[in-house]
């Protein structure tokens, strides 16, 4: 049986109604559609979360719950991605620029957030089921992995359902980009880069909780 929300997923949903608020209010008071495009990544950004959910009814590492943790992974890229949608901000006509500046950083705020919680579940799920380096080793690989995933969709534009729509594509990129990294400096560049910026927040999310924590005695 799939748990109940938790607090986070619950604010989580308001955050978003709260992004998705600002968005309505742009479209009717501009008579333009403009940053609708975050309703469609959003979407993606939140899609981790059910693999992650389904992925806490299982007790062991498995055939199943190997492939939650692959469809989990496929789609996680499309979280930190909102983050590169901040290209698209600059000042348009119709609102004040304060209101598109808070419209923009809320939702990358929800993207990031959707794919910190799904992350912390998968997280959950492998310090229970292996040790304490592999763990943390995957937990690296997954952010490196996303971050590729998001060069790969901001620069190149490919999408998480290229790998069966257009998986040729997508392995000859995967195959050059791995083994022939001087003629992929920027790719590189850009996935270690992500790769550390994520890592940080996310363990500073992680640890949050620390600074609340009750005093033990002495």
């Amino acid at each position: 049986m799939t748990p109940p929300m938790s607090k986070a997923e619950k604010i989580l949903c308001l955050s978003l109604a709260f992004t998705l608020l600002l968005i309505a209010a742009r479209i009717w008071h501009t008579h333009n559609n403009t940053y609708h495009f975050y309703l469609w990544n959003l979407f993606l950004a939140a899609i981790p979360i059910a693999f992650s959910r389904k992925l806490a009814t299982h007790k062991t590492i498995n055939w199943a719950s190997s492939m939650l943790i692959a469809a989990w992974l496929l789609f996680f890229p499309n979280a930190p991605y909102v983050i590169t949608d901040i290209f698209h901000f600059y000042q348009r006509p119709g609102m004040p620029l304060w209101y598109d500046l808070l419209l923009v950083f809320s939702a990358t705020w929800n993207g990031l957030i959707a794919g910190f919680i799904s992350l912390m579940q998968v997280d959950k799920f492998l310090a229970l089921h292996t040790g304490k380096k592999m763990h943390a080793a995957l937990i690296s690989i997954f952010m490196f992995a996303a971050s590729s995933g998001v060069y790969l969709g901001r620069f190149l534009r490919f999408n998480s359902w290229d790998v069966v729509t257009k998986p040729r594509s997508l392995a000859g990129f995967a195959y050059h980009y791995a083994f022939q990294p001087t003629e992929h400096i920027k790719a590189w560049a850009f996935s270690g880069i992500c790769t550390v910026l994520l890592l940080l927040i996310y363990y500073t999310i992680k640890n949050l909780p620390s600074l609340v924590a009750p005093a033990k005695a002495d």
